[in-house]
């Protein structure tokens, strides 16, 4: 009953978060990226906050640990979240959730130069694979001759899951010793309280303008997006374990294209689907083969 549930709590997070790309991008229409992080993880933690309260959770950690939830909240959320919703306002919804697709192999080149931990020639295969797919997706751009700031929202993607890299692998250690709920309350509050000080920069909204869309994107977007599915995600990892989470956040990208089809805000060239679906498959098969991988002690 627990792994189904996990299982249920993984693809509920993949769907909201595949959909999550189609409202940021309509949001981000109406509102600053700085703006829409802010209210995004005001409702977040207000959300946790009440439940920690109900079920009166003590969030005492140690000071080590606080610097690792700090770092995390700091480089896989705050700068992650910036880094998303501006390349947003650049480049479609599709495109920027194929991108994600590329954090398998972010994980690989990570391990690579951090713990020195040898590449196989196959994984180096899908690596050049999904590559490929990567350009099918900026093929129309470099068809039709795209301006700069196109370029620049597919470089901060690519920057972005770097960030993602880093915050997996934190979460990963803090998720070892703490609830799922603690490790999501925390990351909120600390996200939250990066995000207060980019309002004295960033432009406030009009709020009088705002349709009944808008506000649902709002609240879907904080409370589901930025609360409920980083608990269930988490929640996921402690009973599943890191494989199967991680290797079904590859399909977010197929959940974005089909939302996107059956909204139809933002038209998606074939080739760009095609090369998503390469880019899907090839990090799904790298992260079965990543797993499959004896994995030797570390030391400090």
């Amino acid at each position: 009953m627990k792994k189904a549930l996990g299982l249920l709590a993984v693809f509920s997070a993949v769907l909201f978060w595949g959909v999550s790309f189609i409202s940021a991008s309509q949001m981000l229409v109406r509102i600053d990226p700085l703006i829409l992080g802010f209210f995004r993880y005001i409702l977040a933690a207000l959300f946790v906050g009440i439940i920690v309260v109900v079920r009166r959770v003590d969030m005492r950690v140690s000071k080590a640990d606080f610097l690792t939830f700090f770092l995390a909240g700091f480089l896989g959320i705050f700068l992650y979240s910036i880094l998303e919703n501006t390349a947003l306002t650049m480049i479609p919804a599709a495109a920027a959730s194929i991108i994600t697709a590329l954090t398998p192999m972010s994980m690989i080149l990570g391990n690579l130069l951090i713990f020195r931990e040898r590449v196989t020639f196959k994984e180096t295969l899908l690596i050049i694979v999904s590559i490929l797919g990567v350009v099918l997706v900026l093929f129309p751009d470099l068809r039709t001759g795209a301006e700069g700031k196109e370029w620049l929202g597919y470089a901060l993607m690519l920057l972005s899951i770097v960030f993602w890299t880093v915050y997996s692998l934190m979460t990963k250690k803090v998720t070892q010793k703490y609830s799922s709920l603690k490790v999501t309350a925390i990351q909120s509050f600390i996200t939250l309280a990066l995000f207060i000080p980019t309002l004295l920069v960033a432009p406030f909204p009009d709020f009088a303008t705002f349709q009944a869309q808008d506000w649902g994107n709002l609240l879907f977007l904080g409370v589901i997006c930025s609360g409920v599915c980083y608990y269930l995600f988490i929640h996921s990892v402690r009973v599943l374990g890191v494989m199967l989470p991680n290797l079904l956040l590859n399909f977010i990208p197929i959940v974005t294209i089909v939302a996107n089809g059956i909204i139809g805000h933002q038209a998606i060239d074939p080739l760009q689907i095609a090369g998503g679906i390469i880019v899907v498959l090839a990090m799904t098969v790298l992260t079965l083969e990543n797993f499959k991988k004896p994995k030797e002690p570390r030391g400090l």
